[in-house]
C-alpha cells in the first residue's frame, strides 16, 4: 500500500451533516496549488429487514427529496461559513 492509499483510508470528514437516512461527509481538501477547500459526499444509511444488514449507498429515490435537499443545504451553509471565517481571520492579519 503506498502512502496516498494509506493516507485516503485513514482520513476522515471534517463534519458531518444528517436528516434522517441522508448523511453528507464533508471533507477539507488541498489542490496541488496549495489551495485549501471543502467538498462533500452523499450517502444513505439502509437497512435490510430480512437479514439485519446495514449499510450505506450513494443511491437515492424520490421519496429522499426533502431529506436530501436539506442535508446538502445545511452542508453548503457550514461550508460557506467557514469559508466566511477564513476571509475574516485573513483581513485581521
Amino acid at each position: 500500500m503506498n502512502e496516498r492509499t494509506t493516507k485516503k483510508t485513514t482520513e476522515k470528514p471534517v463534519k458531518t451533516v444528517r436528516h434522517g437516512a441522508m448523511a453528507a461527509s464533508i471533507w477539507k481538501r488541498q489542490a496541488q496549488n496549495g489551495l485549501e477547500y471543502f467538498d462533500f459526499r452523499l450517502s444513505r444509511s439502509w437497512k435490510a429487514k430480512t437479514t439485519g444488514k446495514e449499510g450505506y449507498s450513494p443511491n437515492f429515490f424520490v421519496a429522499n427529496e426533502d431529506s436530501l435537499s436539506a442535508v446538502v443545504r445545511d452542508a453548503t451553509s457550514w461550508i460557506a461559513s467557514q469559508l466566511a471565517g477564513n476571509e475574516q481571520t485573513e483581513q485581521k492579519i
